[in-house]
Formats: C-alpha cells, structure tokens, sequence
C-alpha cells in the first residue's frame, strides 16, 4: 500500500481550500435557494429585511396547530424533521409557507399545519413589521 507524505498546508492554500470547500457547498444549496425564491416571488411574496431566527419566531407563536398525521406514514413508522421557510405579516399570520426539507409522507400535513399558526407580530423600532423565518417540525412518535 501506497502512503503519501503528509505535510501542512500554507495558510494561503488553507484558505483557498476552505473557500473552494463552501463554494461548493453552496452550488449545491443555489439550486433549493433559487427555487423557494421563485416560489415566494410568483405568490406575490417578496424577501422581508428581517430574518428572525428559529428560536425567536417560537417565542412568538402564540397559536400552534396540531398535525393531523396521515395513517400511512403512521403504518410505515415514518420519523424525521420537516423544515419549511415562513413568511410571517406584520400581523403575526402565516402568508407564505415553502418546503426546504423533510419526508414526503411528513410534509404536506407539517405544511397544512404551519399555515394555521399564528405569531405574535414581530416589532422594529415600535412598529409591526413582516419577517421571514425557518420552521421544524421532527415526528419520532405518533
């Protein structure tokens, strides 16, 4: 067996690594990223200025559905994490609501679910304004 000589890289080279190391991460990102913005720009929803954070938007939630599980998944013993992009009105209501990953079978009851939610509306400078969060739903037990 072949060993090849190990040896420390440049701080140059490192760099160069690392930034070639996210530009592909990221090409293979674009391809989701570029469709969930076409989703939101043919609805009628545009980016907002704000994106809360996940943990942030859940302080805010003052109104969660509950998710009607489809019996097939159930049978199947489907488990996983929905995550779903949320456009939130500067009336804490639920305008826009994509897939950005999750189970086929989990998906659209999540879906179905997310759009009944219902925030308490989120304030720049005293005054309501619209936001854009992410949203997880993880199913391990029916």
């Amino acid at each position: 067996m072949k060993t090849w000589p190990v040896r420390a890289l440049p701080d140059v080279e490192w760099c160069a690594m690392k930034a070639a190391m996210y530009a592909m991460i990221f090409c293979l990102a674009a391809p989701t990223l570029a469709f969930s913005q076409a989703n939101r720009e043919s609805s009628g929803h545009v980016s907002h200025e704000v994106m809360l954070s996940s943990a942030v938007a859940e302080k805010l939630l003052i109104h969660k559905e509950e998710i009607q599980w489809p019996h097939k998944a159930m049978e199947a013993h489907v488990k996983g994490t929905v995550v779903l992009y949320v456009d939130i009105n500067n009336k804490g209501d639920v305008v826009f609501v994509g897939i950005i990953s999750g189970p086929k079978l989990l998906t659209q009851p999540v879906l179905n679910a997310v759009r009944k939610y219902k925030y308490q509306p989120y304030k720049l400078n005293g005054k309501p304004i619209e936001v854009e969060t992410t949203v997880s739903v993880t199913c391990q037990n029916y």
